[in-house]
């Protein structure tokens, strides 16, 4: 069986990487047209393979290069372009692709990233049949792994990174005997995300303790970390600590309430929070462990913004009016 492999990043390699040792026949590599780094290309020269990085891979005349290379089955393993008919028709066991969510949870992109903000408690890998939709394709082959309350972002990704080659090569070689199962997606309930952009790293202090928490170990390192002010300069906010059973009470969110050996108590919409690991851009040190005085205020003061502008404005009118 003739396989090519659409593919990008550490776990497209590796899995490449696997089908090769165990003898799977693979007739080229396909890149994105931005690789994330060169791990892949790395790999697929280490292999002799030949590599194709089409700008546009559903144009004819990649088509052309597809229908020489005659493969019986394509693979896609992080690739970035949205595939079309008759690239879909290219192999005659189809294409192939290879999800980091459970499907039809978790379509589209930083599936992870948005598993982990969401509080899930697992996280799926799923290998199903390319259509014209996104990531809803029939189902081949399927499976969980744990997120546990503490896991950060990278915990959870070296997880899949690891869980993944295995993944690809038992749907291979579901397709290879013949003798697997299509199960159609149910396309409603179902849930799609984008990409996670800049901005959304942004804490909103008035929410709840588990919703910040979550967001703050669901984009931690790899990620860019969450993002707050403090006296009104930005900072990455890297690790944190929440118990679900620390009391409720009410007062000012962002408010600095408590210093600790392990870090600083934050007042959060409902409860409150310990900040771990914290760190301002312009500081060599890194992330640290934070001491700030109690009362000491993360996120913007919106009321005293307002005022602020209003005194910068009476003094471009020149009249000292705050009005």
């Amino acid at each position: 069986m003739k396989i090519l492999y659409f593919g990008d990043a550490h776990w497209g390699a590796q899995a490449l990487c696997e089908l090769a040792r165990l003898g799977h026949n693979l007739v080229g590599v396909v890149l994105r047209v931005k690789p994330t780094d060169d791990t892949m290309k790395s790999a697929a020269r280490d292999l002799g393979l030949p590599i194709f990085q089409p700008p546009r891979c559903n144009e004819p005349r990649f088509l052309e290069v597809i229908d020489n290379l005659g493969p019986d089955l394509n693979l896609s393993v992080s690739y970035d372009q949205i595939l079309r008919r008759p690239i879909l028709e290219t192999a005659p066991l189809g294409f192939i692709n290879f999800h980091a969510g459970k499907l039809p949870w978790y379509r589209g992109r930083s599936v992870i990233n948005w598993a982990i903000i969401n509080g899930e408690t697992e996280i799926g890998l799923t290998g199903h049949f390319v259509d014209e939709g996104i990531d809803t394709g029939d189902i081949i082959l399927q499976r969980t792994l744990p997120i546990a309350w503490t896991d950060s972002y990278g915990e959870v990704m070296d997880r899949m990174m690891a869980a993944f080659p295995g993944l690809v090569v038992d749907t291979v070689e579901l397709l290879a005997s013949g003798i697997f199962e299509r199960r159609p997606q149910a396309h409603l309930p179902g849930s799609y995300f984008p990409r996670r952009g800049p901005g959304d790293e942004w804490i909103d202090w008035s929410d709840t303790s588990r919703n910040i928490y979550n967001k703050i170990r669901g984009i931690s390192f790899p990620g860019p970390g969450a993002r707050s002010f403090l006296d009104g300069r930005p900072v990455i906010l890297w690790q944190a600590t929440c118990d679900p059973s620390w009391p409720k009470y009410l007062a000012t969110p962002g408010q600095v309430v408590g210093n600790e050996s392990s870090g600083v108590r934050i007042k959060t919409g409902d409860s409150s929070l310990l900040l771990n690991l914290i760190e301002l851009p312009e500081d060599s040190r890194g992330p640290h462990l934070p001491k700030l005085r109690i009362g000491t205020r993360f996120g913007l003061n919106l009321h005293e913004q307002v005022l602020q502008l209003q005194r910068q404005l009476a003094e471009l009118r020149g009249d000292g009016n705050i009005s």
